[in-house]
C-alpha cells in the first residue's frame, strides 16, 4: 500500500489543495518509484540525500526575485497553472558515492555546502576521433557515447555546475539555504551517515559463500561413487550398469560402495548457523521472508504475529520515523519554492504535513 501525505492546514480548502499540489509533485518524480528509491539507497549506503531543483517558467520565476527575495506581483494563478508548475520541481536522490557534504566543523547536523561529482553520458557521440582510438578501440569506437565529468557545488547563496573542469552554469539559491534534505537510514550519533542494512552483512555472506563454494567443490570430487566387490570371480572385465545381476556361491561375497558426497553435520550445523546470523542482524526473520520451518507455532491472535515478527517491526517502525521526517522536509521546502515563486502562497503553519505508513500488520 502507498503512503499517505496528508495536510495539518486549518481549512478544509487549503488541505485539499496543499495535498494535490504535493501529490502533483511525487507524480512527476516517479510516484511510489521515487519513495522506493529513497529505501533502496538509504538501506544499502546508510543514508540518501535529496536535491529539490526547480526548472521551466517556476525556474525562471525563482530568477526574478526582488532585492528583498520575494517574487513581483503577478496574477492569480488558476489551478492547472498551479499544478503544471509544481511538476516543474525535480526531486533527485543522490548516490552516497559521488557525494560529498560539507558540514560545519563544530556541529555535524547543519551543511555548509554540498558537492556532488559523477559522470554523464550525453546524447551525443565522442568527438575523439584519432586514429590510436579507432585502432585499439574496436569496431565501435566511432559510434561511443560522449561521457563528461560533472561537478556540482550547492551552497546557501548560489550553485555552480562544472563540466569537465570548466564553468557550465550557475545561478542564485533562492531559498538561502543548501535545497538538499538528508535522510538517514537508520542513524547513529555523531556520525552524517546512517547505519547500513548491508554493510554489516557483508561478513557473514562471505564466510556463507566460502563455505558453500566448499562443500560445491566437495560434491564435484566426490559426486562419483565407487564399488569394491569381494568373492566375486570375474568383475574385473565386467562392465558395471544399472539392472546388472551377480550371481556367486560364496557365501560371503559383498559389494561395498564408498566415496559420493558424505553426510557433513558439523559443516551443515556451522551453515545454518551463519544463516540465523545473517537473520538476527539484518533483522528479516525467516517468518517474514516466508520461510517457516515450522517455527511458527501455534499463533492464534494478531498479538502472538507481533510477538514473532518483533525484531521486523520495530526496524520498520524506526526506519518510519526517518523516512517520515525526511519526506515532511521536502514537502515543506517544495512549498517554500512555491510560495518564494508566489505560486502559491503558503505560511509556515500550513506547510506542516503527516506522513501515515500502511500498517505492517492488518489488526484482527
Amino acid at each position: 500500500k502507498p503512503i499517505t501525505i496528508q495536510s495539518t492546514a486549518a481549512s478544509d480548502d487549503r488541505r485539499k489543495d496543499i495535498e494535490s499540489i504535493l501529490k502533483a509533485v511525487f507524480d512527476a518524480n516517479g510516484g511510489a518509484v521515487f519513495f522506493q528509491d529513497l529505501a533502496v539507497l538509504g538501506a544499502v549506503y546508510g543514508f540518501v540525500d535529496c536535491i529539490v531543483r526547480t526548472s521551466g517558467s517556476l525556474a525562471a520565476r525563482l530568477a526574478n526575485l526582488t532585492s528583498d527575495g520575494t517574487s513581483p506581483i503577478t496574477p492569480p494563478l488558476t489551478v492547472d497553472s498551479i499544478l503544471r508548475a509544481a511538476g516543474e520541481i525535480s526531486l533527485e536522490p543522490i548516490d552516497a558515492p559521488r557525494a560529498l557534504p560539507v558540514l560545519e566543523e563544530t556541529d555535524y547536523k547543519r551543511m555548509a555546502a554540498y558537492v556532488q561529482h559523477f559522470h554523464q553520458l550525453c546524447n551525443r557521440p565522442d568527438d575523439n576521433d584519432s586514429f590510436i582510438t579507432k585502432l585499439f578501440g574496436g569496431p565501435a569506437a566511432g559510434s561511443q557515447r560522449k561521457t563528461i565529468a560533472v561537478t556540482e557545488i550547492l551552497a546557501a547563496d548560489a550553485w555552480q555546475r562544472y563540466e569537465d573542469g570548466h564553468l557550465a552554469a550557475e545561478g542564485v539559491n533562492p531559498l538561502g539555504r543548501v535545497p538538499l534534505v538528508h535522510i538517514p537510514n537508520l542513524p547513529q550519533p555523531g556520525y552524517y551517515e546512517g547505519i547500513s542494512d548491508v554493510e554489516q552483512l557483508l561478513p557473514l555472506q562471505d564466510e556463507l559463500n566460502t563455505r558453500l563454494s566448499d562443500r560445491a567443490s566437495r560434491i564435484t570430487m566426490q559426486s562419483f561413487k565407487m564399488y569394491l566387490a569381494k568373492g566375486l570371480d570375474g568383475m574385473d572385465g565386467r562392465p558395471i550398469s544399472p539392472g546388472q545381476i551377480w550371481c556367486t556361491d560364496n557365501p560371503d561375497a559383498t559389494i561395498e560402495s564408498f566415496g559420493g558426497d558424505a553426510a557433513s553435520p558439523s559443516e551443515d550445523l556451522h551453515i545454518a548457523e551463519v544463516r540465523e546470523a545473517m537473520d538476527k542482524c539484518s533483522g528479516v526473520t525467516p517468518v517474514v521472508a516466508g520461510v517457516l520451518k515450522n517455527k511458527l507455532g501455534n499463533l492464534s491472535s494478531a498479538v502472538a504475529l507481533k510477538m514473532t515478527f518483533m525484531g521486523m517491526l520495530s526496524k520498520t517502525y524506526r526506519k518510519q520515523l526517518t523516512y517520515g521526517q525526511g519526506i515532511k522536509d521536502i514537502c515543506k521546502m517544495t512549498l517554500e519554492l512555491l510560495d518564494k515563486a508566489n505560486v502559491f502562497k503558503t505560511d509556515l503553519n500550513e506547510r506542516d504535513i503527516e506522513v501515515i505508513f500502511p500498517s505492517p500488520i492488518e489488526e484482527l
